[in-house]
């Protein structure tokens, strides 16, 4: 039997496979060759999916808690969000606060502690506040690879400049101001465009990347809670 896990995104959903516990692939769903022995849990929150969890994780979700984890936000909480901070829950060390930033169609930025999950922003993603110019205005929608190419600091003096530099501040003011509220032990990054925010912001605090994580938490909610069974 195959551990199969689904990250079914806002934009994107993805199949890892994992052998004995490790993860040995990702490829996305649609590459995805069933077996009828595979054992397979979902996290997701965009389209609804043709294909059926062995175990429905919702099932586990309360109005305090998911499994052992206690949750401090009303149950519409994303299953991404919710699982993703169960897996950094489980590894928590003595006392670490946790700020896990996923930087995906959204960015969603929670704190995980040893009181469980304790609430969390979400602010518009990347290509989501690129796209707002061509949306309301006769304004371009620039690509979000124009970013973090140019440090220069002095004013733009074009209308793609004055853009780019724009979401530049966005993300940077929004997500230093989360960090200095919140004052975490730790940020874990997950997420499409984790690794260039990570790169790009001014860190003082230990951080680590983690582009599958949610995956990871799936496999380790299996190991903990369904291997047996």
């Amino acid at each position: 039997m195959r551990l199969i896990t689904v990250d079914n995104g806002n934009t994107h959903a993805t199949v890892a496979y994992f052998d004995r516990g490790v993860l040995s692939s990702v490829v996305p769903l649609e590459q995805y060759s069933p077996n009828k022995d595979d054992i397979i849990l979902i996290s997701s929150v965009g389209k609804p999916l043709s294909l059926r969890p062995t175990h429905d994780l919702k099932e586990k979700r309360t109005k305090t808690h998911f499994f052992d984890m206690k949750v401090n936000y009303a149950e519409t909480l994303g299953d991404d969000r919710l699982i993703a901070s169960y897996g950094l829950y489980k590894k928590l060390k003595e006392k670490e606060k946790v700020l896990l930033i996923d930087a995906g169609t959204f960015i969603t930025c929670d704190i995980v502690s040893s009181a469980g999950f304790e609430g969390g922003y979400i602010f518009p993603g990347i290509n989501r506040f690129l796209k707002i110019y061509s949306d309301s205005a006769q304004l371009p929608h620039l690509s979000k690879d124009l970013l973090f190419k140019d440090a220069a600091t002095d004013l733009p003096h074009t209308t793609d400049e004055a853009i780019i530099k724009a979401c530049e501040i966005y993300l940077k003011a929004s997500l230093e101001e989360v960090i200095k509220k919140n004052a975490p032990d730790k940020i874990v990054f997950t997420g499409g465009n984790a690794l260039e925010i990570k790169n790009f912001l001014s860190l003082t605090i230990r951080s680590e990347l983690d582009r599958h994580l949610v995956h990871s938490a799936l496999s380790l909610i299996h190991a903990h809670h369904y291997s047996q069974a």
